[in-house]
């Protein structure tokens, strides 16, 4: 996503505030999640909930001028890969690619070709690595059974 300079200013100028207003309250630090919860509050009953001075009103009802130009994402069950980190890899020809100390196999015949990898980083080994190349995404990858691989008939690429 590409900021604007008008864009920049707005957000610039809410980090602001959460220094300012927030982060100066006494905070249970305990867990991320408590962290989360206090900051949801704050931004719904402080700073959503105030008049702000150069818009003459209330952020929340400023959003609902415009929502008929909001889009929202269409349902999807692959929508949390839009957050997860990214990495590119090229295909070797066996059709397998290394990754965080591991060998994998593409889900399609990509070999020879870079594709990228998405996975939640927060998930560590648990994580799915999901395939993608040009923009499309063709599955998860799987871990690699060298056995299998080796026995697999390859047609050369044309």
């Amino acid at each position: 996503m590409q900021l604007t300079a008008s864009t920049k200013g707005k957000i610039e100028r809410f980090f602001r505030r959460v220094r300012d207003q927030f982060l100066v309250r006494q905070l249970d630090l305990s867990s991320l999640e408590a962290l989360n919860r206090q900051f949801t509050h704050w931004v719904e009953a402080d700073y959503n909930a105030t008049e702000h001075e150069a818009i003459g009103m209330k952020p929340i009802d400023r959003f609902g001028i415009d929502l008929t130009r909001v889009r929202f994402l269409a349902p999807s069950e692959h929508s949390d890969e839009l957050f997860y980190a990214e990495a590119t890899r090229k295909v070797k020809k066996d059709n397998t690619f290394s990754f965080a100390a591991r060998r994998y196999e593409t889900p399609v015949d990509l070999r020879d070709k870079e594709v990228e990898l998405r996975y939640d980083r927060h998930r560590g080994e648990n994580s799915a690595v999901v395939i993608y190349h040009k923009g499309q995404r063709l599955g998860v990858a799987r871990l690699l059974d060298a056995v299998a691989n080796g026995l697999c008939r390859r047609k050369e690429p044309a």
